[in-house]
């Protein structure tokens, strides 16, 4: 049920609805703001999608939908207004118009949001000297002045323009009809038009230091693609999409434009605090049973060394650290080559009854075995020629630290191979949970931005990254839970709740993955595997 937000003291100035998320209370906050001459209802039909994952804010602005008319207000006063009805917290996200008064409300209000997000926004609508991708000043003028003297006819055509540049364009144009059937008042359009022809948010998009996100459609007619490549050049930090698209992709496209919005708030959320010793016991608990059961993880581990190996020239001396090793298997393979590069290997993991089982089955006694943890590593500075770790890092919750002990303990040239998950890992077991009572139940890993992020700051520069998107089978669910047991690869999450929580749950769990069955009889589980190779600068 949508509630109104603080109607009694904003007078009806500022219309905002709030629609909580479907899943659980602790999801983070999104608002929308709209374009010109569309209210908020035009996001109507995205909602359920969005409400999978966050609590959703509409806001009207003044004039359009349920918002009172406010001709003579400044953009400034505007920016204070929305204070009062965008959460503190939220992520931001603005279409067209809306995306350039999200941008600019950032640099008015730079703690109040977490991330900006834009969508088919130019940064400046009307084209200039120093920005011709707008649109041409005579066309604007000409707009203008039909916004006003046939109010009717041009919302007939702006619905058909938004329409433009997708497949389907006919389906779409008679969607926007049904949403939006009326123009906006005279007033609320021409106090909007003023807007698009004053605002320049360029400045404040170069001077966001908040995460950012800009999508554009590739057949847009009223903010050329061309935009993406100027955004990108005056906000690198940020990630710019092109979609195969027009100007309301969240309608022509919905799924696609909102699975980056989706994967910028999970990377947003805290993730769920992890309890080392858990992982550390139940990783020992799986010593005995894991290479039995870790086809997956023998795979990528073989990846990862063979792209280790194939390199043709490698760091010499020091000494090679598998970081990670778990049952000590690719430790071994490891081994001959380190020793024709003049390097002692040492094999590291956090599990103690990894370290003691992976000890026993390999004999070597050239080896170094230690039990530590990969955020505060046992080793001294720079000794590490090669580091090679291989689906063990994304355990580590603190990335800034352990990207800087990878960089502490690696020699100026030494270089790491590193496979590790993305947050898109069993997605399938994670939305079948969430249908069932919306609690964490499967390990949440970090996202590529974040992971990025402290890279870079630990000065590491990333060689490759290559993505692997992995999908395993199983009969059933159990057996998929009874797999994720041998490996140690259990929720490890503080407040987890213990088991799968009593048979009605179990089955809701069932009916809720049962749709993804495969042709085959089986259900999937997707993996979403990165393959790293990072380098430490000679100069460092």
């Amino acid at each position: 049920m949508a509630t109104l937000l603080n109607a009694a003291t904003l007078k009806s100035l500022m219309h905002a609805e709030r629609f909580p998320a479907l899943t659980n209370d602790s999801a983070p906050e999104l608002v929308l703001l709209h374009g010109w001459g569309m209210p908020s209802v035009v996001f109507h039909e995205w909602l359920p999608l969005l409400r999978q994952h966050a609590h959703i804010t509409l806001v009207d602005l003044p004039g359009f939908g349920a918002s009172s008319p406010q001709p003579d207000i400044s953009a400034e006063v505007l920016l204070d207004q929305l204070v009062a009805v965008i959460p503190q917290g939220a992520v931001l996200a603005g279409w067209s118009l809306g995306g350039t008064l999200a941008t600019l409300f950032l640099a008015r209000h730079p703690t109040h949001c977490r991330a900006l997000v834009t969508i088919a926004t130019n940064p400046r609508f009307v084209a200039s000297a120093d920005w011709p991708q707008g649109m041409a000043s005579e066309t604007f003028v000409q707009f203008c002045s039909n916004a006003i003297s046939a109010p009717e006819q041009l919302h007939r055509r702006f619905l058909g323009l938004q329409a433009r540049g997708v497949d389907g364009e006919r389906v779409l144009l008679r969607q926007l009809q049904k949403l939006v059937p009326e123009p906006a008042p005279v007033e609320a359009g021409r106090w909007g038009l003023k807007l698009l022809e004053e605002l320049d948010s360029r400045a404040a998009l170069a001077g966001c230091a908040l995460p950012g996100l800009h999508i554009y459609g590739e057949g847009d007619v009223l903010v050329p693609a061309a935009v993406a490549d100027a955004v990108a050049e005056i906000a690198p930090a940020h990630r710019v999409m092109r979609l195969p698209a027009g100007h309301v992709p969240f309608l022509s496209s919905a799924e696609v434009t909102a699975a980056p919005i989706v994967e910028l708030l999970h990377q947003l959320l805290p993730l769920p605090q992890r309890d080392k010793r858990a992982v550390a016991r139940a990783f020992s608990r799986a010593a005995a049973s894991y290479d039995s059961a870790a086809a997956l993880q023998r795979h990528v581990a073989a990846e990862l060394r063979d792209r280790l190996l194939a390199r043709k020239y490698l760091p010499t001396g020091g000494c090679w650290l598998d970081l990670g090793c778990g049952s000590g298997r690719e430790t071994a393979a490891l081994v001959p080559a380190a020793r024709r590069a003049g390097a002692t290997v040492v094999a590291l993991d956090l599990a103690e009854g990894m370290v003691h089982h992976a000890r026993a089955q390999v004999t070597d006694e050239g080896l170094l075995w230690l039990c530590g943890d990969a955020e505060q590593l046992p080793l001294a500075d720079g000794v590490v020629s090669v580091l090679y770790s291989s689906l063990a890092l994304q355990w580590c919750e603190q990335l800034p630290k352990l990207y800087r002990e990878i960089a502490r303990v690696l020699a100026p040239g030494g270089r790491a191979w590193i496979s590790t998950l993305g947050p898109a890992t069993l997605q399938e077991l994670r939305e079948a949970w969430r249908e069932v009572d919306g609690r964490v139940h499967v390990n949440r890993f970090a996202g590529r931005d974040s992971v990025a992020q402290a890279i870079a700051a630990a000065g590491l520069q990333v060689a490759a990254w290559d993505e692997q998107p992995i999908v395993t089978t199983y009969p059933d669910v159990l057996a998929l839970s009874r797999e994720l047991r041998s490996l140690g690869a259990i929720n490890v999450n503080s407040g987890r709740p213990v088991g799968l929580g009593g048979r009605a749950r179990l089955d809701g769990l069932r009916a809720s993955y049962e749709p993804l069955r495969r042709p085959d009889g089986q259900l999937p589980a997707t993996w979403q595997v990165w393959l790293l190779e990072l380098v430490k600068s000679h100069d460092a």
